[in-house]
């Protein structure tokens, strides 16, 4: 008996994952999807419209997978956190993978008000967990939001170069940094004592 075939939803998100990251976005077409996905363009077409209706359900599907998977912590644990930011580094060939699909979509978003809201949605739930935690060293509200998104800000730059130059971003080099602006934020909170 020959094993199950995947459903036909999922082989389309992941086909338009593995186009977006082997391809590039200039190749992510519903032609290049249905062979990827050994799949007919009307296949496609039944369950998503257009290219956009594709990569959104593709996104958000990998989101989710990543959120059922990545632990974010309750406190100011410091190595739970690293821990956390850790999980979306590129450390190895699976993460650069799936970065490679994210800086893909990234791109789609700029022209497209619909795929920006999984965007949206993505910043909101990182930003909102490095929020808790950072709100949990002590820091006044005002202050726990700007250095949020400074930690956002200069994650997304860290996951950026690191796949542009993987030569120079090695995976040690990108767990340093990464400690580093993790260990900044510890450093000015108002209840050092507190925290490990």
């Amino acid at each position: 008996m020959s094993e199950p075939r995947q459903n036909p939803i999922e082989r389309i998100t992941d086909a338009v994952c593995d186009v977006l990251a082997e391809q590039g976005v200039t190749a992510l077409s519903m032609r290049n999807v249905a062979a990827r996905a050994d799949a007919t363009i009307g296949l496609i077409t039944h369950h998503f419209p257009n290219r956009a209706a594709m990569v959104k359900a593709a996104v958000r599907a990998s989101w989710l997978r990543d959120q059922a998977v990545v632990v974010w912590p309750e406190t100011a644990d410091r190595a739970a956190v690293l821990r956390a930011v850790k999980f979306f580094l590129p450390l190895d060939a699976v993460r650069r993978r799936q970065l490679s699909v994210w800086i893909g979509y990234w791109a789609l978003t700029q022209h497209d008000a619909g795929l920006h809201e999984i965007h949206d949605e993505v910043y909101a739930a990182l930003r909102g967990h490095h929020l808790h935690w950072i709100r949990a060293l002590g820091f006044p509200p005002e202050e726990a939001e700007r250095l949020a998104d400074r930690l956002c800000v200069s994650l997304d730059g860290l996951l950026l170069y690191a796949l542009l130059y993987p030569g120079h971003w090695t995976p040690e080099r990108q767990l340093e940094a990464a400690r580093g602006m993790i260990d900044d934020v510890f450093a000015r909170a108002p209840r050092q004592g507190q925290v490990g």
